[in-house]
C-alpha cells in the first residue's frame, strides 16, 4: 500500500499545485494548496479505512516530500517548462522523495509540547 500511496502524493500535489497556479494565486498559497490536497487525501483513505493517519502517527516525511514537489512545479512554470513536463517533474519528485524515504527508513525529529514533562 505504500507504494501506490507514495504514487498518490506525486499525482495530487502536482495536479492540485497546478489548479492552483491556474487560478492566478500566488506561489506559496499554490504550493501549500498542493500539499494540503495531497496530504489529505492520504489522510481520509486512512480514516475510511479505520485507521489513524499514517501521516499523523509515524515521523516519516510525508508533507515534506510533497512540499518538495509543489515547489518543483511552481519553480518550473515560472522558468517556462511546459505544463506537462512540470506536472510530470513535480509528480516524480515527490513520489520519489517519499519512496526514498520509506526505503531508507528516513524520519523527521519527534515534537514534544513539553507539558506534563519532569525535565522542566
Amino acid at each position: 500500500m505504500q507504494w501506490p500511496d507514495a504514487l498518490g502524493l506525486g499525482l495530487f500535489t502536482a495536479g492540485s499545485t497546478q489548479i492552483a497556479l491556474d487560478a492566478s494565486m500566488p506561489a506559496i498559497v499554490a504550493v501549500l494548496m498542493g500539499m494540503v490536497t495531497a496530504v489529505f487525501g492520504g489522510v481520509i483513505r486512512d480514516m475510511v479505512c479505520n485507521e489513524i493517519p499514517r501521516a499523523f502517527r509515524d515521523h516519516q516525511p510525508y508533507a515534506v516530500c510533497s512540499f518538495a514537489g509543489a515547489w518543483i512545479m511552481v519553480v518550473a512554470q515560472f522558468l517556462g517548462a511546459p505544463q506537462r513536463g512540470s506536472l510530470v517533474a513535480a509528480a516524480a519528485t515527490a513520489t520519489v522523495l517519499r519512496l526514498r524515504a520509506l526505503q531508507r527508513g528516513w524520519s523527521l525529529p519527534e515534537w514534544h509540547s513539553g507539558h506534563g514533562d519532569d525535565s522542566q
